[in-house]
């Protein structure tokens, strides 16, 4: 039946999505991007991963635990990801990555929150993810955004005008 499905599809590409797409975690069309939430996650990304990030890392892998943890789908508390990927005898470079994801992603909420009592309610985490992706795929290209590109200051600004209480 499933493969009726696919076959009736165009492409399999066309039924599955990010087949044959660079950015398999996450590509959200520029439309639905929301400026302030993915220019303070990029800039984040790349001030605290600059120099950290290589051809080698698993730029998916880290994406994903970032989706996850911001899709409620880390059902552990932080105290055992934490432990899993700090333990002795050490873990495979793709679940190291996903899991310095999840933190990530958890310690930049928290950063959001420390801003004001409302800011993370005005942060739209799709595009969190997206900016995280993103900046992580051009720190690994060599290319990423200064915090001085105008749509990233643009972002960023907008964030401190809605985050920074008075």
């Amino acid at each position: 039946m499933m493969a009726t499905t696919i076959a009736g599809c165009s492409s399999v590409s066309s039924y599955i999505p990010f087949v044959n797409n660079e950015k398999k975690v996450i590509n959200l069309d520029q439309d639905k991007i929301d400026q302030k939430s993915y220019a303070a996650a990029y800039a984040a990304t790349v001030q605290t991963y600059s120099g950290r990030v290589n051809e080698g890392f698993d730029v998916n892998s880290f994406s994903s635990g970032v989706n996850d943890w911001y899709r409620n789908r880390i059902l552990v508390p932080l105290d055992e990801v934490k432990a899993k990927l700090y333990q002795s005898n050490g873990v495979d470079s793709q679940v190291y990555a996903y899991y310095s994801g999840v933190l990530f992603a958890a310690e930049l909420q928290n950063n959001f929150n420390r801003l004001s009592t409302n800011c993370w309610s005005q942060i739209e985490t799709p595009s969190v993810t997206q900016g995280i992706y993103d900046a992580m795929l051009d720190l690994q290209k060599g290319k990423a955004k200064s915090a001085d590109d105008e749509y990233i200051a643009q972002g960023n600004d907008q964030i401190l005008k809605i985050c920074v209480e008075k």
